[in-house]
């Protein structure tokens, strides 16, 4: 998601256009594409646009409902009429939308009445670009322009996480359970999704992150669904429980070797495996023993015994810190430079003080990647070896917020928060992007940026007594 081309000039409204074969960002920024005809664009781009600082051509400020069932995508003049803190026009014919936003707030309030009241507006930005995403849909798209208008494993389970730790459990746990419905029988996910008809786009590679970060949404849905007035049946999601687990032990030999190269959240592909997919993976086995602890039974059900499981994790450990833990953490198991990546451990709990055992991230590490992946508008770019850009991508700059939050750094998570509030489109939303000039470029919103906000904003001021939805 965070890694796609970017297509033709501005478009005054930029509307929902489906596409099947969009090369990477990567790819067109460093000129090996030439030209491509899908929805129109042609050869307009040009290696032009792999000039520092450069803007992204494709860009929308929000995604709003315009007119009856339809919600488009708007640049800056269309949206100049949205009414301040609202994915709605207003005077809509149709009051669907508007009584379902309305709705999602409400249900939201006893979250948000627990912030400090100078946060409360970028938690409502956040809200409401996540309900626009997921209005009516089995799942959360990415964006809400043409090749992001799709459902991502990846995004799918932060965004579960955000919308669980907000009292909104049981949407939550219809996004888990669309995942289900559309995994593969291998276990395997779709890069992407269409969120209505449940099919890929394309044939691109399957992204094995998915697997692990699909577990630890499931732990962390399940732990605060407890406190929930209506809690959630672990046994529904058996299916996906299994064939994930089963994925994730089969291709690392039981824990003994490290994930399949492929492709990670930078959406290009590799030679070695990258910490985008390992860190992951150890986010999904450690969720799989917090998940046996909570059902007991669960282990038996899947066909497997606890002692294999507890054997196979403890097998990942090692070899993840043999690997990558014994060589900094960098991209690649010994080589490749800083990763944002790395922050995916401390965002999903896996802190030297909580789990024993782990290769953990110390705080002082996580604060160092940030100094050497800063970018002239103050955030971060996703890694070392990225694109001649010096653009700051929120994705990553919000996953590091969410894991200085974790590590207790709560200082350097509120001034990513501070800098994330200060880089909103003129609409409020939370773009894909910021230029090196601090302008908010490329698609807004976006959904995994938002769950990221929603998550810190949690970890640093929310309570766990939220009600089911």
């Amino acid at each position: 998601m965070i890694l796609l081309m970017r297509s033709e000039g501005r478009l005054r409204r930029l509307r929902v256009a489906q596409t099947s074969a969009w090369p990477s960002r990567r790819a067109l920024l460093t000129g090996t594409v030439i030209g491509f005809g899908a929805i129109g664009v042609g050869a307009v781009v040009t290696s032009a646009l792999a000039e520092a600082g450069r803007p992204d051509p494709v860009r929308s400020v929000t995604a709003a409902y315009t007119r009856s069932g339809v919600r488009e995508a708007l640049d800056e003049e269309s949206a100049r009429n949205l009414p301040a803190q609202s994915r709605v026009m207003p005077d809509l014919a149709d009051p669907g939308p508007a009584a379902r936003q309305q709705d999602f707030l409400d249900r939201c309030e006893p979250w948000l009445g627990a912030l400090p009241a100078h946060r409360r507006e970028l938690a409502v930005s956040a809200l409401l670009d996540l309900w626009v995403l997921s209005d009516e849909l089995p799942a959360t798209v990415a964006g809400w322009f043409g090749p992001w208008r799709y459902t991502w494993p990846r995004d799918t389970a932060f965004a579960a996480v955000a919308l669980a730790r907000v009292g909104m459990q049981e949407t939550a746990w219809m996004h888990l359970r669309h995942l289900q419905a559309v995994q593969a029988v291998d276990g395997s996910f779709a890069a992407r999704v269409d969120p209505e008809s449940g099919m890929a786009p394309d044939d691109r590679e399957s992204q094995f992150d998915s697997l692990g970060l699909v577990l630890w949404a499931i732990a962390e849905v399940h732990a605060v669904s407890k406190t929930a007035v209506a809690p959630i049946v672990l046994g529904e999601l058996d299916d996906l429980l299994r064939r994930t687990s089963r994925r994730l032990f089969d291709l690392t030999a039981h824990g003994r070797s490290l994930p399949p190269v492929g492709p990670d959240y930078w959406e290009v592909g590799e030679s070695q495996v990258t910490l985008g997919l390992a860190g992951p993976t150890l986010v999904g086995m450690n969720s799989l023993s917090v998940l046996t602890k909570a059902d007991g039974d669960l282990w038996s059900r899947l066909g497997g015994g606890a002692e294999s499981l507890s054997r196979a994790v403890d097998d990942y450990r090692t070899t993840f810190a043999r690997t990558f833990g014994a060589n900094g953490m960098q991209r690649y198991p010994t080589s490749g430079g800083c990763d944002s990546a790395i922050a995916y451990l401390p965002a999903a709990g896996l802190v030297a003080d909580t789990v024993e055992g782990i290769c953990a991230v110390e705080p002082e590490t996580l604060a160092d990647v940030w100094d050497r992946l800063e970018q002239p508008a103050g955030g971060i770019k996703p890694g070392h070896g990225w694109i001649i850009d010096r653009s700051s991508w929120t994705p990553s700059t919000s996953l590091m917020g969410l894991g200085f939050a974790r590590l207790g750094l709560s200082g350097r998570a509120e001034s990513v928060l501070d800098w994330l509030t200060d880089h909103r489109t003129s609409a409020g939303s939370l773009p894909e992007k910021v230029s090196a000039e601090g302008t908010p470029v490329s698609v807004a919103p976006l959904s995994w940026t938002a769950a990221n906000v929603i998550i810190t904003l949690d970890e640093l001021y929310g309570r766990r007594d939220g009600a089911d939805s």
